[in-house]
């Protein structure tokens, strides 16, 4: 038996990650289905999970106990002891010990990056779904689907956003961003487009869906539009990251760059906000980008869409030593939403704010003035906060 891990069936483990990822329960979350009067259909799989941990702890050292108490993630270990002197605690150490084996595998981004449409759990269910999609992995919304912030009603089933549209790629999906994009379709939908990423990993009864509440917010601003139809008006924006932000304590980011450019009567605005170097998932980097086209003819914005750039460890550098429009190419783009039609502007400034929620820069780009107004010291700059109350305390 090795030291690090206890010998789990991996067939009914791997089965059970997947189960755990079509209802979009968390790995931390899982010890609560364990105990439900009315079992969970996860339920049955997780006890016997369980039963079989607990089999293998009896039989171990107090050595090994201690051993894969220590390899477990940090934040399991605050729920179990590395000693186990009763069968209430071998049975508790059991369960997070299958919660942290969870933990492992459950946020795959290797399987977000590269999605497989042969293996698709949502094609599985639905083949017909095959034709919606378009040559970007993009669904076609049209009155078959009911979004919502938290996922998409299609038929008896809710199909999950991409991963990669979660908040920090790993927890509930941007609620902001997914709320916004699904009343715009709802207003305009007779006149604009809209396509978006799913996860071909998870579908999951509808009975099962619940709506959750955050009270994080974000906020958007509107642009200011003097020159947005100026052709002469391009060229390339830096804003960088104030380090002492507590906006770097969500995600750590080192600068975010906006480019204007203008052809044939078409003005396109990119975005890309450039990851620090502690800011990794997995060996790769993802860096948030938006692209937008402008007709400066008929003053209106014809097409938006918001994509990941993915980078891996190796040549990042090669990245954050570039700038547009002859950065560093990404190894891959992963288009994750897309509008076209008519898009007004100040949904437009909105939506993009949302989309790079906890990225402070976007909001400072198009409005320092507000972004001041909305963001006090403390936040933009923890350091000169904690400066001005140690002078204030002083002159008293």
């Amino acid at each position: 038996m090795s030291l690090q891990n206890l010998p789990l069936n991996s067939r009914k483990l791997e089965e059970f990650i997947k189960q755990t990822r079509h209802y979009n329960i968390y790995p931390m979350s899982l010890s609560q289905y364990i105990l439900e009067e009315e079992q969970h259909p996860i339920t049955a799989q997780l006890i016997e999970l369980v039963e079989e941990a607990c089999e293998y702890l009896s039989a171990c050292e107090e050595s090994e106990v201690e051993n894969l108490f220590n390899c477990m993630p940090p934040g399991f270990k605050m729920f179990v002891s590395s000693k186990i002197e009763s069968e209430r605690e071998r049975r508790r150490f059991a369960l997070y010990y299958v919660c942290s084996e969870v933990e492992r595998s459950y946020f795959s981004f290797k399987g977000a990056i590269v999605q497989n449409f042969e293996q698709s759990a949502v094609l599985n269910v639905y083949p017909e779904l095959s034709e919606k999609f378009d040559r970007d992995g993009l669904l076609h919304i049209n009155s078959d689907f009911i979004l919502f912030d938290g996922g998409i009603q299609y038929k008896n089933h809710i199909l999950h956003y991409h991963q990669l549209l979660r908040r920090g790629y790993t927890s509930n999906p941007n609620f902001d961003f997914l709320e916004l994009f699904a009343e715009y379709r709802s207003q305009t939908k007779n006149r604009n487009g809209f396509r978006i990423a799913i996860d071909h990993r998870r579908i999951m009864r509808k009975e099962f869906y619940a709506q959750v509440a955050e009270m994080d917010r974000w906020r958007g601003l509107p642009f200011d539009s003097n020159k947005l139809d100026d052709p002469n008006y391009i060229g390339l924006t830096v804003v960088e990251r104030n380090k002492n932000s507590l906006f770097e304590q969500t995600c750590s980011l080192d600068r975010t760059e906006f480019h204007w450019s203008y052809r044939d009567g078409i003005k396109t605005f990119e975005i890309e906000e450039i990851s620090g170097d502690s800011y990794t998932f997995d060996c790769y980097y993802f860096n948030r980008y938006i692209h937008s086209e402008r007709d400066t003819q008929v003053k209106a914005f014809r097409h938006l869409d918001g994509a990941v750039k993915v980078y891996v460890q190796d040549n990042y550098q090669q990245r954050k030593n570039s700038f547009m429009p002859k950065e560093f190419k990404s190894h891959r783009k992963i288009k994750l939403w897309r509008i076209d039609g008519d898009i007004a502007l100040n949904i437009w400034s909105e939506l993009i704010s949302y989309f790079f929620k906890s990225n402070e820069m976007i909001i400072k780009y198009f409005d320092p003035e507000k972004f001041e107004q909305i963001f006090d010291l403390r936040v933009r700059d923890f350091e000169a906060w904690k400066l001005a109350q140690e002078q204030d305390a002083d002159d008293t």
